[in-house]
């Protein structure tokens, strides 16, 4: 993944907004970049998250219900997987499934945790926040 679409993406998400360019650096490093196609499955429904959340670098991705109701629709600039974290099962709540040719960046909490506390702070109150918009 070239490198400006991954400074792009990061600098056009909120999540990151505030950081100093040493931490947006750290957290670029660490990023693994990934590639889907039309059609794919990044996650299902009940799949373990393991720490791992992700930033929709480029593409669009939908969040699916069991009955096949998209519930939302994200693009470049969002965070996915995030409620994965905070959740006591450490599962997946949706299925997530890439709308066209998607690239993520994707963390894994425990490899960041260390060097970027204020960074999973926000993380993580990003998914109490969409977890309470959900059930509102």
């Amino acid at each position: 993944m070239d490198i400006d679409v991954m400074r792009t993406a990061m600098l056009n998400c909120e999540l990151f907004s505030g950081l100093e360019q040493n931490d947006l650096g750290g957290l670029m490093m660490s990023a693994r970049p990934r590639s889907f196609l039309d059609g794919e499955t990044i996650y299902s429904k009940g799949d373990k998250a393991a720490g791992v959340f992700a930033l929709i670098a480029s593409g669009k991705v939908e969040a699916v219900a069991e009955n096949g109701f998209v519930v939302a629709e994200m693009r470049v600039g969002e965070v996915i997987g995030e409620v994965g974290i905070i959740s006591r099962q450490g599962k997946r709540t949706v299925t997530v499934k890439v709308v066209g040719p998607t690239e993520l960046l994707e963390w894994n909490i425990k490899d960041i945790q260390e060097s970027s506390p204020n960074f999973v702070k926000k993380l993580k109150e990003l998914a109490w926040k969409r977890l309470k918009n959900w059930y509102e």
